[in-house]
């Protein structure tokens, strides 16, 4: 994926676990997992999904790994690209890149996710999708927007 590392707050990384309404038992995917934080985060919260995080650049992979020992969460931490990786097997998707990737992503979605599986964009849309719903978040002075959809 062609996308930098962008750390969330730990307010937006709230946000979108909160807006994604999981219930603790399924497989939640962050694709451009960068130092791990949202499933990090995730898995402190319902500690018993399936956390799968996918992490392309090397030295942000390292730094994931390390957050993820330091917390002690169990957390399968892939340095890979995402866009070649299956993601059929997710029930909740969380990410945060750039349109470029999205185009790309809607494209790998369609063909591999389930009816029904929930993904979560901060701040960037799927092209060719519309959220099922939208909330404003609070960043820098701005607002950017989260956006669940359903495919």
């Amino acid at each position: 994926m062609d996308a930098p590392f962008v750390p969330s707050s730990r307010k937006v990384t709230d946000a979108m676990i909160r807006f994604a309404e999981l219930n603790g038992t399924e497989t939640v995917m962050d694709l451009g997992a960068g130092d791990a934080r949202v499933l990090i985060r995730a898995k402190k919260l319902y500690p018993s999904i399936r956390a799968v995080g996918f992490e392309i650049l090397p030295m942000v992979w390292v730094l994931g790994k390390l957050n993820i020992l330091l917390s002690g969460r169990k957390i399968e931490w892939r340095r890979a690209d995402a866009l070649k990786q299956n993601v059929g097997d997710a029930d909740c998707v969380l990410l945060y890149l750039f349109p470029k990737v999205m185009r790309e992503l809607e494209k790998k979605f369609d063909r591999e996710l389930r009816p029904g599986t929930k993904v979560v964009s901060y701040v960037f849309r799927f092209p060719g999708h519309e959220p099922v719903k939208e909330m404003p978040v609070p960043w820098l002075g701005g607002k950017n927007v989260l956006r669940l959809y359903r495919w």
